[in-house]
């Protein structure tokens, strides 16, 4: 049974290893989708998905910077004017870098900032008047295992991963009783051709799957996650 027939959603980073595992899985539980990108090498291993007919009718590929709220406030648009409203939004876009302390430079802490909590704050800001005028909504951000403890080499990344999930606290205090719920996922290593080529000698086999990764995602933005808001839920395979 399709859980999000009918239902509308926002996807950033949808074109990336996880994001595209959350847009099929967006519109196999019958969702409308629009999946925001910036890189056009990524939107051509998705564009594919229009060759459905179903899912065409129900998907939308729409590029902007996530850092600039006025082109985030045109996506949001362009969705209510294309679907019909604004039901979910989740966050996926975001970056990661590696570099202790004293090797890592002021502006790639801001690049850390600006692509994981930046993003995210635009967006949540965007979709949350419309959410809060229907009296409704789900929100799903993408956090990580070090927001919760720091880790040598992971600085500006877990600095940045822990401000989305003080964000996501936060946002789910202030719209809690509009039948809003905002929570967020805390991944460890994503098993992505990327982490395989940088970690060639891991076991792969502990880290936790995109496609695992989207299913718990799905579980959020359901009605059957109706009492949870405010959380940072472990997803961390068995790493």
């Amino acid at each position: 049974m399709e859980r999000l027939t009918d239902r509308i959603a926002i996807l950033t980073g949808g074109t990336g290893a996880l994001g595209s595992k959350v847009l099929k899985a967006l519109l196999d539980e019958g969702a409308k989708a629009v999946c925001v990108y910036f890189r056009e090498d990524q939107l051509r291993d998705n564009i594919s998905l229009l060759k459905d007919k179903d899912y065409k009718k129900r998907l939308m590929f729409l590029k902007a910077d996530l850092t600039r709220d006025k082109q985030v406030e045109k996506i949001v648009t362009k969705t209510i004017d294309g679907f019909g409203g604004v039901d979910i939004l989740i966050n996926v876009a975001g970056g990661f870098t590696y570099g202790k302390l004293l090797d890592t430079e002021v502006k790639t802490l801001d690049h850390m900032m600006n692509t994981n909590l930046k993003s995210a704050f635009i967006a949540t800001k965007a979709v949350l008047p419309h959410m809060i005028k229907q009296n409704y909504g789900r929100i799903v951000n993408v956090s990580s295992r070090p927001a919760l403890k720091g880790t040598k080499g992971l600085g500006a990344y877990a600095a940045s991963k822990a401000a989305v999930l003080n964000l996501t606290e936060t946002t789910a205090d202030e719209v809690m009783n509009y039948d809003i719920n905002v929570n967020a996922i805390l991944p460890s290593t994503i098993d992505t051709p990327a982490n395989r080529l940088d970690m060639p000698k891991a076991d792969f086999a502990k880290w936790v799957k995109p496609e695992d990764i989207a299913r718990v995602i799905i579980f959020l933005i359901s009605e059957d996650s109706r009492p949870i808001t405010g959380a940072g839920i472990p997803v961390y395979g068995r790493a």
